[in-house]
């Protein structure tokens, strides 16, 4: 399409500026000759509207109000070819089109309307041929990136190639970048003139269709890139189509995921031989279990984390047990902190020790329980295990510490299974062992599911911690591994205190 600027320069038109220079740039999509007292009520938004000024009102006051609604109309500019007895534009309405930075244009009387519009039709046909043209190469470039087998960026940048554009893809909700091409990069890497450039130049934000909260970000220091949203929105689509597949990626790696991480749980899968799989995952290094949990127990918003952009390079193996979160993630604290942030208001994340080929990764995540326990209590969103043994000492350093723990947790069990012949400090422990897994806990027990859960009610009720609850279970697992690492039975710490 031709802009305003460029329809000055032609000579055979002879058109000069009245007022609006500043606007020069704005792009012609038509040419209507309208000669009516309400010409905004016959244009469309981009046309260039010519009259002899006709219709033009004779009073400066008329003059103001009669430029101001035919600027509101979204016309890309006025030619006046004034007729003799038309009204004298008014120095007044020429000011109200400089402030608005709209293009006035004059012509001489004797100027053919016609030439003009064909001039303006001519451009866009050849502006349309030229549009249609650069979207079928942008198929083509992206889909021979597609079989290239590059990344997101790369594919990103092919298209920057294809359109001159710079070309980055933001998640609206958090701001961060998607995906950014080479020009994107190299424009926004330094503080060079390069960079100064890019935020000198125009930015046009598009929606990307279907996914919600991922918007298109196209520059140029050379043109404005709001000159053709239709290309835009071809850009746009195509980077639907990558976030969609994705998505459907990233879906199938979390229920693999979940899958692999009950398995060790459970003990039915070693670490081993997971490794291999974390690594193409995206977590070559140091991985740890994690527990995210709200201190009220509410449920967190779990379904999409896998989603988020802060995961586009590593897939965490996630399961959910309500109402904790965990996982083998990346050993990256401020990433799991971000993810708490999406979770819910005041979610905490416990991280183990770092995990080891040979570990054990039910106890690895009894440690981020007790670290997202310790975490709540100490008013903070992320706690390491590691940071509880070098600091405060999460285990008690002498017999005696041992004792108290003991008789102030598990005290209550023991009294009253010595009083009635129970078996609530053995049900506890079992279900803490099998990872709070209910049915295979009553199993190992020899008792009928819902017998365990009557025991476990009775547990709360003597203690006032629950089982299945971040802070109970972090609890009671850590009294029993107290008395463990003393080579103590629970009974005999409870009857010699």
């Amino acid at each position: 399409m031709i802009s305003v600027d460029r329809l000055t320069s032609v000579p055979s038109l002879g058109l000069s500026y009245l007022a609006g220079t500043a606007g020069g740039a704005r792009l012609v999509t038509w040419a209507h000759a309208c000669d009516l007292p309400d010409p905004w009520e016959w244009v469309d938004a981009g046309d260039l509207m010519m009259t002899t000024g006709g219709g033009m009102p004779v009073t400066e006051e008329a003059q103001i109000d009669w430029i101001t609604r035919l600027i509101d109309s979204k016309v890309s500019a006025l030619v006046i070819a004034r007729e003799p007895h038309a009204p004298e534009v008014s120095s007044a309405l020429l000011a109200v089109a400089e402030n608005r930075r709209f293009p006035i244009l004059a012509a001489s009387f004797d100027l053919h309307f016609v030439a003009l519009a064909r001039t303006v039709i001519e451009s866009a046909v050849e502006g349309e041929r030229y549009r249609i043209a650069t979207i079928t190469r942008l198929y083509d470039v992206y889909w021979q990136s597609l079989h290239a087998r590059g990344s997101f960026d790369d594919r990103v940048s092919t298209l920057e190639g294809a359109t001159g554009l710079t070309l980055e893809v933001r998640d609206t909700s958090s701001g961060d970048c998607i995906a950014r091409g080479r020009n994107s990069a190299r424009a926004t890497a330094t503080h060079s003139d390069v960079s100064v450039a890019k935020r000198s130049s125009p930015e046009v934000s598009v929606p990307v269709p279907g996914s919600g909260d991922a918007v298109l970000v196209a520059g140029s220091a050379r043109v404005d890139p709001a000159s053709d949203r239709v290309l835009l929105q071809h850009i746009a689509g195509l980077i639907a189509l990558e976030l969609e597949h994705d998505a459907v990626r990233r879906d199938s790696l979390r229920a693999s995921g979940q899958d692999l991480l009950l398995g060790l749980l459970d003990g039915s899968i070693a670490p081993s031989a997971v490794w291999p799989e974390l690594r193409h995952r995206g977590m070559p290094g140091p991985v740890v279990a994690v527990c995210w949990t709200s201190p009220e127990s509410s449920p967190l918003a779990h379904e999409s984390v896998h989603l988020d952009t802060r995961l586009q390079r590593s897939a965490p193996l996630l399961t959910y047990r309500s109402p904790m979160l965990i996982a083998i993630a990346p050993h990256d604290v401020e990433l799991l902190s971000a993810l708490a942030s999406k979770l819910a208001p005041n979610c905490v994340v416990g991280l183990s020790a770092p995990l080891k080929p040979s570990g054990d990764v039910a106890e690895s995540v009894r440690q981020a329980q007790i670290a997202a326990s310790r975490a709540t209590s100490m008013g903070v969103t992320a706690v390491s295990y590691d940071e509880l043994e070098g600091n405060s000492g999460v285990f008690p350093r002498s017999v005696e510490d041992t004792r108290r723990l003991v008789v102030r947790v598990l005290g209550p069990l023991v009294t009253h299974d010595a009083a009635s012949d129970g078996e609530l400090v053995e049900s506890v422990r079992v279900f803490l062992a099998n990872d709070s897994n209910w049915q295979r806990s009553a199993d190992q027990l020899g008792v009928h599911r819902q017998t365990l859960v009557y025991r476990l009610k009775k547990v709360e009720q003597l203690t006032e911690l629950k089982v299945t609850s971040t802070k109970g279970s972090a609890l009671l697992w850590l009294a029993f591994e107290a008395a463990d690492q003393a080579r103590l039975s629970v009974s005999e710490l409870v009857e010699s205190a």
